[in-house]
């Protein structure tokens, strides 16, 4: 939700634009973006009345950070608990602004981009997939797919491996930089249906893999499938990417200072790992790589420097947590190891 807001800071007031706005507090896009820590009074002008809460900005992205997360530059800002009756009004206001919003959502008709290079296929699939009552957009190359994706979002993406441009594992790697997109089920099709191609497309982010040649129905039945999946999923995808843009210590520190609730699945190579998070804290985590407690995992895992990740929201099911401390004892714990073990080496 899209919202115009005022940002005092030391005296100094800024206009800015809020993005993911919650009952607990708001990213704001501003650049350069204030520091974590940093008190600020945030004020909102609903139907043109003025309210003012204070909060606290509890972590920034630069300009490159950003570009990286396909985010805007800018801060995140949680509120404080209401101690005055103009805490208590703007915290009403926001529930109001919340609950509005969620009534005004509708769902249109399912809409589906299909990327292919050859324009006789996509004039056979875009007939018959609006026969079946989708919404269709073509794309005869990767950055046209990009592009119908971002102008407006898809309930599901058919985009072949061998795209001119831009091939579709970009297209895939593209998608995932997008909160909007990354939760858009894609399936991939190609006439390599190699282990390897299959298992490059899944690493990235691709729900399905349809080997070509394959019969018009087939798509239909499977696209309707991952579209009204994706609709009843309250658990969704809201960040993929890779590990060498952008490096696990980083992405658990902004998932700490956000306090986010999910699990995050780190692949590299043949390996698989989990972690559970739960308002900003790992709880429990899980490898393929290694048979050991939580700690133990997440200690091998900080060692990837490689491989591709993806963040899916919602409360783990976790009753207890395995762990206690905090992501940033746990990342000085794994630094204080990492340095030993050269100094031992």
């Amino acid at each position: 939700m899209n919202l115009p807001v005022e940002v005092i800071s030391n005296g100094k007031k800024l206009r800015a634009v809020s993005q993911d706005l919650s009952a607990f507090g708001m990213f704001i896009r501003m650049s350069p973006p204030l520091p974590a820590g940093t008190v600020v009074q945030v004020i909102i002008s609903p139907n043109g009345q003025r309210l003012l809460t204070t909060g606290q900005v509890t972590h920034s992205l630069t300009e490159v950070e950003a570009r990286t997360l396909g985010r805007f530059p800018g801060i995140g800002v949680v509120f404080r608990d209401p101690v005055r009756p103009a805490d208590e009004q703007f915290a009403e206001a926001v529930l109001r602004l919340l609950e509005n919003n969620a009534k005004h959502q509708h769902r249109a008709d399912i809409r589906i981009v299909v990327g292919d290079p050859s324009t006789r296929l996509l004039e056979r699939l875009s007939t018959a997939l609006d026969n079946a009552g989708f919404s269709v957009a073509t794309a005869t190359n990767g950055m046209e797919a990009i592009g119908a994706c971002l102008s407006k979002t898809p309930d599901v993406v058919l985009i072949e491996r061998d795209m001119p441009v831009v091939d579709g594992l970009h297209v895939l790697q593209e998608m995932g930089r997008h909160a909007e997109l990354a939760s858009v089920p894609v399936m991939m099709m190609s006439e390599d249906a190699s282990d390897l191609s299959r298992l490059q497309a899944v690493q990235l982010g691709a729900m399905d893999f349809i080997p070509k040649p394959f019969t018009v129905l087939e798509v239909i039945i499977r696209a309707r499938r991952w579209a009204r999946a994706s609709q009843r999923d309250t658990e969704r995808v809201v960040l993929r990417g890779s590990l060498t843009e952008v490096n696990l210590p980083s992405l658990m520190t902004m998932f700490e200072q956000e306090r986010k609730s999910g699990q995050l699945s780190v692949t590299r190579e043949q390996s698989v790992a989990w972690l559970d998070f739960l308002d900003g804290k790992i709880v429990r985590a899980r490898s393929t790589s290694i048979d050991a407690d939580s700690r133990a995992v997440i200690m091998d895992v900080l060692d990837w420097q490689t491989g591709y990740f993806e963040l899916i929201a919602g409360a783990p099911a976790v009753v207890a947590s395995e762990l206690s401390g905090t992501i940033t004892h746990l990342l000085l714990e794994h630094a204080r190891l990492r340095d030993e073990a050269q100094r031992g080496s």
